[in-house]
């Protein structure tokens, strides 16, 4: 079961460019230092982001997105709740945050 993990941010509007580059390249860059517990593999499939460039006007100023794919439940759990590196990424990039918006789904699962 594959469970797509979508996250929109809002970067705050004083930040200047370099940092918002550094954060967001390292929201996509992290894939390398997320290691399953057991295992000591990557676990994190297909992590990719970027500004947001949609010509319909409808980000609600939501600047940036950024997807991955995990395997299954227990995956997307210790990504979120205890994989050092992405929790250690979180801290670092919190104080740069306006807003976000985070959407996870099942493909085919509708209701």
């Amino acid at each position: 079961m594959t469970i797509f993990h979508i996250v929109l941010f809002k970067f705050k509007d004083e930040l200047s460019k370099d940092v918002v580059e550094k954060a967001s390249e390292g929201m996509v860059s992290l894939e390398a230092k997320l290691l399953h517990p057991v295992t000591k593999k990557t676990y994190v499939r297909n992590r990719m982001g970027g500004i947001n460039n949609s010509p319909e006007g409808r980000a609600r100023g939501f600047t940036h997105g950024y997807i991955c794919e995990f395997d299954n439940e227990e995956d997307r759990t210790y990504y979120l709740e205890a994989d050092p590196a992405h929790i250690e990424w979180v801290q670092y990039v919190k104080p740069f945050i306006a807003d976000a918006l985070v959407v996870d789904f099942v493909p085919g699962v509708h209701v």
